[in-house]
């Protein structure tokens, strides 16, 4: 949900951004042969790559290439390097393996809840996880408004042990494109969500509790 174009629409209006400049690499007019060229790019464009990049990675939206695994490419001049290509599929490869790893919790609660129907186990199953896990990720969340920065590094050499995430920022499109005020959006977003549905969860839970409390 917080990958979407609103998301980086939204995060991007909130901080005050109208574009951004990116550096592209091509033919330049003679004597110069290739060359390397900073220009404006609006935030409609900034939109563009940014859903391009998120249908290669999640397999969610349009394609920019119907029918195609490839990343997004630029036509004429090149936008992003290999560096950052890699670097893009190591994170699609991690969307993949937190999508089993969501599959397989999923799989773990319905056993227990199904072990546990017909009782008030299973409601009270519901209520502690729920609260459990959103007290987890408050505290993550705590944790990331005090050193953002650092839990961010240390994310990426937990997931990206080969390092291929660190980027000139004076030269990196892709950070241009990514930069610190849409991760820490999308990080607030998805914690505030989490939270939000973990307590709705837990909420109901409790409240049939109590009904179960009453008929007893």
């Amino acid at each position: 949900m917080w990958s979407g174009e609103w998301a980086y629409l939204a995060i991007a209006n909130a901080n005050g951004v109208k574009g951004t400049t990116f550096t592209t690499y091509g033919p330049c007019p003679p004597p110069a042969q290739d060359c390397f060229v900073d220009g404006p790019v609006s935030l409609d464009v900034m939109l563009s790559w940014h859903r391009a990049w998120a249908a290669y990675v999640t397999g969610i939206g349009p394609a920019q290439r119907p029918g195609s695994d490839a990343p997004p490419i630029a036509f004429g001049r090149q936008i992003f390097t290999e560096d950052e290509y890699r670097h893009m599929a190591d994170v699609r490869s991690v969307f993949r393996g937190a999508e089993t790893a969501a599959v397989l919790a999923l799989g773990v609660l319905a056993f227990r809840l199904i072990r546990a129907r017909g009782d008030r186990r299973a409601v009270r199953l519901v209520r502690d996880g729920a609260v459990g896990a959103a007290a987890m990720v408050t505290g993550i969340g705590v944790a990331a408004a005090l050193a953002f920065d650092r839990l961010f590094l240390l994310f990426h050499e937990v997931f990206f042990p080969q390092g291929n995430f660190l980027f000139d920022p004076a030269t990196s499109n892709l950070l241009r494109l990514y930069p610190d005020w849409y991760w820490e959006g999308v990080t607030a977003g998805v914690a505030v969500s989490f939270v939000a549905l973990a307590l709705i969860a837990a909420g109901g839970a409790h409240l049939a509790l109590r009904r179960y409390t009453r008929r007893a």
